[in-house]
């Protein structure tokens, strides 16, 4: 299964800024590239100055293949989805309560109905505390926004954003971004 890097503003929930307040702040700083249609871009000549990657010599494949896929790094805006679907890390994405932290021993159950709508009601035992699944304890490993930046071909923990990255976002927007990593969304 193919990962990716998300940016997302904050609260996940609440009706995203202006898919083009989005487009001008990262075209501000290069990060976004050329336009391939269907919202995706290329990696712009900043890119590498707003994503730190772990390890000494990180292999990305910049340009994309002959067959035709979108298997290559490259940037994917998702404007306001409704409903939010739920993306986790394959194997790392394990939710917990955000307000007392306990784990969640049945979401793996509950994980096919959360896909597909991240606003769903989430009632925990221990606490008594009621929230959306998007707004759980992901870890890093999950995102169920309304809008994203997705960069495609990042594997969970491997790239960073940069402060200045999310500071450019925010400043552009008038909220606060976060990251994480999860499954490829491709459509």
């Amino acid at each position: 299964m193919n990962t990716s890097l998300y940016l997302f503003p904050i609260p996940v929930l609440q009706t995203p800024p202006a898919e083009d307040q989005i487009l001008e702040a990262l075209g501000q700083i290069e990060f976004l590239g050329e336009a391939l249609g269907k919202g995706r871009y290329r990696t712009g000549s900043g890119f590498f100055q707003h994503i730190s990657f772990a390890g000494c010599s990180p292999q990305l494949q910049l340009d994309a293949p002959e067959d035709g896929s979108w298997e290559f790094c490259h940037l994917q805006i998702h404007g306001d989805q409704q409903p939010p679907p739920l993306r986790i890390a394959p194997l790392r994405g394990r939710p917990r309560c955000a307000h007392c932290r306990a784990s969640i021993p049945d979401w793996k159950s509950l994980l096919t109905g959360w896909q597909g709508d991240s606003s769903q009601d989430w009632h925990c035992e221990q606490c008594g505390h009621h929230s959306r699944v998007a707004e759980l304890d992901w870890r890093g490993y999950g995102v169920g926004a309304r809008c994203s930046v997705e960069i495609h071909q990042v594997y969970p923990g491997e790239a960073m954003p940069g402060d200045g990255l999310l500071r450019v976002l925010a400043e552009s927007t008038g909220r606060t971004w976060q990251h994480a990593w999860a499954a490829s969304q491709y459509g």
